[in-house]
């Protein structure tokens, strides 16, 4: 499972044209420690899964949700060095898990990730380890704890891809993370965004992003065409 779906995830980054995103060997212990709770390792480059619960390493959303971490090291060595670059790298591993299997799940499970996993202590219906269509805004909705916060995150980046198509919103969301530093805020990363789509677009989604974050509150309503200023959790604890 973990061999198939990080090489097949990595073939497909490539596919977009992206030849340079994490293309790397990496480690893997499918039951590196009992708890149900699975980490990337930046020291070590590596990816551990639990065997807690349903094995980790049995959900192929919770498998690629790990190696998105990795992706973002590899990017951005460090990256996750403030709260708000955390948040993001637990919401981007839920995107890009969510996203790569998206279009083939049926319609009541695409929203969710790790569902899977989630038979083991979700009782939702669907089970789901998170959602990637949450309405949380900001700055309201933070608490500070980085699973929480990153489902702002996500739901930027599902909101995106729902807009642009899964493709192109993938290369884009990939590769605006080159723009970014260790310690961005979601306001520095919506802003790279919107580079990264006049690069790669001719700044053709530039509206459409910059409204959906003025929605969720990381862009001002005021500053919407300029500047705007800025002001793995399971559902019963689990955190990854």
């Amino acid at each position: 499972m973990a061999y198939f779906h990080i090489d097949r995830m990595q073939r497909y980054i490539q596919s977009l044209g992206l030849k340079n995103v994490n293309r790397r060997p990496i480690p893997v212990n499918v039951a590196g420690q009992t708890d149900d709770n699975s980490f990337y390792s930046p020291a070590n480059k590596s990816l551990s899964f639990g065997t807690g619960g349903v094995d980790d390493a049995e959900d192929a959303e919770i498998i690629l949700h790990e190696y998105g971490h990795s992706i973002q090291d590899a990017q951005v060595p460090g990256f996750g060095a403030s709260n708000e670059a955390g948040a993001m790298g637990e919401g981007f591993g839920d995107y890009i898990a969510g996203s790569f299997f998206n279009d083939a799940k049926p319609a009541q499970l695409q929203n969710c990730v790790g569902s899977w996993d989630a038979t083991a202590y979700s009782r939702d219906d669907p089970p789901c380890f998170r959602r990637l269509d949450g309405t949380k805004r900001y700055p309201k909705d933070l608490d500070g704890e980085v699973h929480d916060d990153g489902e702002i995150w996500s739901a930027c980046l599902w909101q995106i891809r729902k807009a642009m198509g899964r493709k192109a919103a993938d290369k884009l969301i990939l590769s605006h993370h080159f723009l970014l530093q260790r310690d961005a805020t979601f306001k520095d990363a919506a802003e790279s965004l919107i580079q990264a789509d006049q690069q790669l677009n001719n700044g053709a989604n530039r509206t459409v992003i910059r409204d959906i974050f003025v929605r969720r509150g990381i862009f001002g309503a005021a500053k919407r065409n300029g500047s705007a200023p800025s002001r793995r959790k399971r559902r019963s604890g689990k955190r990854r």
